[in-house]
């Protein structure tokens, strides 16, 4: 029982020693492994962070005059063309 005991004795001081050793390298990966834990985290509360995102998209349509990407519901319509603005708009009116 006693050489039982010596033995995980010994053991148990050469682990300490090790672990005082590479302290710092068990450390970062400690470290390493909370960052990944908290992306993990993060990545399915994306609707907690960013609660504004979580309503419907709206398409983007491009101005037939000056090329502008403008939201659909944002966008003047001549027929079935869109435009930015009434500026835009009027020019092509004009042009017409």
């Amino acid at each position: 029982m006693r050489e039982a005991f010596f033995i995980l004795l010994i053991l148990f001081i050469i682990l300490a020693l090790t672990a005082i050793r590479y302290r710092k390298q068990i450390a970062g990966i400690i470290g390493f492994a909370r960052m990944l834990k908290d992306a993990k985290n993060s990545v399915g509360d994306v609707s907690k962070r960013f609660p504004g995102d979580s309503k419907k998209s709206i398409a983007l349509v491009n101005c037939a005059k000056c090329g502008v990407w403008v939201p659909q519901d944002k966008a003047r319509k001549l027929g079935g063309v869109m435009f930015c603005s009434d500026k835009c708009l009027q020019n092509a009116e004009a042009r017409v």
